[in-house]
């Protein structure tokens, strides 16, 4: 019965892990790097469903299918389409908007950066992070608003600590009988 226990005991501890989700949200922001077409710009979320890029510059939009991308990691590549709207022009004025209607909110990405789906070639991409920071993280519960990360607490781990508990009783249970 004790090595049992013990061993659903040490299967189950790896669910009691911290776990740290990363997030953009409202006020965030980041430089736009400049890989090609001259882009340039300082990106911040709005809101949750627009980013708007100040001093905006694009000197080249000849690529066809450029699109605006989001993605979790550096990697543009990996990401997804954030805006439906089909980049054709350079900039005409120092402001633009993006409207995020392909179904991704800024929670789902931490990378936002213009992208030539038929290329698959990156013309640039900046890191969202919240303002007067350097990678200051945050995390979510599903909660509207997201709060800064607290590793080793919050829901996630507290709903894992009560499977744990849960687990390790009926696990009990059934070593005994």
């Amino acid at each position: 019965m004790y090595f049992s226990t013990m061993r659903t005991l040490s299967l189950l501890s790896a669910f009691t892990l911290p776990v740290t989700i990363t997030a953009s949200q409202v006020g965030d922001s980041g430089t736009l790097s400049s890989l090609d077409g001259g882009l340039g710009g300082v990106v911040t979320v709005v809101s949750n469903s627009s980013l708007k890029i100040s001093k905006y510059e694009l000197a080249d939009a000849s690529a066809p299918e450029l699109y605006w991308w989001g993605s979790a990691s550096k990697d543009l590549s990996s990401g997804f389409r954030i805006s439906n709207a089909h980049i054709t022009q350079a900039a005409t004025s120092d402001s633009l908007t993006i409207n995020l209607d392909a179904g991704h909110p800024p929670i789902d990405f931490d990378f936002v950066g213009l992208w030539c789906e038929k290329f698959k070639t990156n013309f640039g991409q900046a890191e969202l992070k919240a303002s007067g920071t350097s990678g200051d993280l945050h995390t979510t519960t599903g909660a509207a608003a997201p709060a800064h990360t607290t590793t080793g607490t919050g829901s996630v781990n507290a709903a894992s600590s009560m499977f744990v508990i849960v687990a390790m009783a009926a696990g009990f249970a059934i070593s005994i009988l």
